[in-house]
């Protein structure tokens, strides 16, 4: 840059216009990031969903393992047994 308020205020606008474009160009990136990030959230609830109904009708053979371990744990504290003890 050189002295002179001509020659200074056009480098500093050039200088904002090539912000401007940088900035642009990150948004345009993380649109498309959040539109994957929302193709994986709902992937996942999709997966959690096919997974917790596995479970209950396969694996907890229709009793939900989640409410199966709750159950043992009030059987457990009744009977006065350790839970970590094997």
């Amino acid at each position: 840059m050189q002295s002179g308020n001509g020659i200074d205020l056009a480098a500093v606008y050039q200088l904002l216009t090539e912000v401007a474009q940088t900035v642009r160009n990150h948004s345009a990136q993380f649109e498309r990031v959040d539109a994957r990030l929302d193709d994986i959230d709902a992937g996942l609830r999709e997966l959690r969903l096919t997974l917790y109904q596995y479970h209950e009708a396969v694996v907890g053979q229709g009793i939900s393992l989640t409410r199966l371990d709750e159950r043992v744990q009030r059987i457990e504290a009744h009977l006065g047994l350790d839970p970590l003890s094997a």
